[in-house]
């Protein structure tokens, strides 16, 4: 029997050995499958991070181009009603050196300089596109002004 004994206290002690690296096993599973689902976590957030910095950047480029189109068309209306707006600056300058008795004639010149220079470079934001058909307009209204010009004089002189 001491020999049955043995056997079953090996066999017990293999069963014993054999659970408790089971136990161990599936502890170190556990830990790697814990460790698998933190890395899993943190890649989905930098995809979402890289996502949300993909659509940040895609916003920026729409706001800037948003920007940049306001500022052409406000370069635009600036060109096209240049004359007007300067006029407009002028008759206030007058107005306020004549009500002011010409106690504020430095100060109004310092403040038409600076709408000037706004005036300007709110002007220049105006696309190339835009530019080349001012450009265009402008030697059309050229001619159209030499032409009526031509048509004043030949209406005035008998001899053509």
């Amino acid at each position: 029997m001491t020999q049955y004994n043995d056997e079953a206290s090996r066999t017990d002690a293999a069963k014993a050995k054999a659970s408790e690296a089971a136990a161990k096993a599936k502890a170190q599973a556990d830990a790697a499958k814990a460790a698998a689902q933190e890395k899993a976590n943190q890649a989905k957030e930098k995809a979402n991070s890289a996502a949300a910095q993909d659509k940040a950047k895609e916003a920026a480029v729409k706001a800037k181009k948003a920007a940049d189109d306001a500022a052409s068309k406000a370069g635009e209306a600036v060109h096209k009603n240049r004359e007007k707006i300067d006029s407009t600056v002028e008759k206030a300058a007058q107005l306020i050196d004549e009500k002011t008795q010409g106690k504020a004639t430095g100060v109004v010149t310092k403040v038409k300089e600076v709408i000037t220079t706004v005036l300007d470079k709110t002007e220049q934001k105006r696309t190339t596109g835009a530019k080349v058909s001012n450009a265009a307009d402008d030697v059309a209204q050229a001619t159209d002004d030499v032409v009526d010009d031509v048509q004043a004089k030949m209406d005035g002189d008998n001899r053509f």
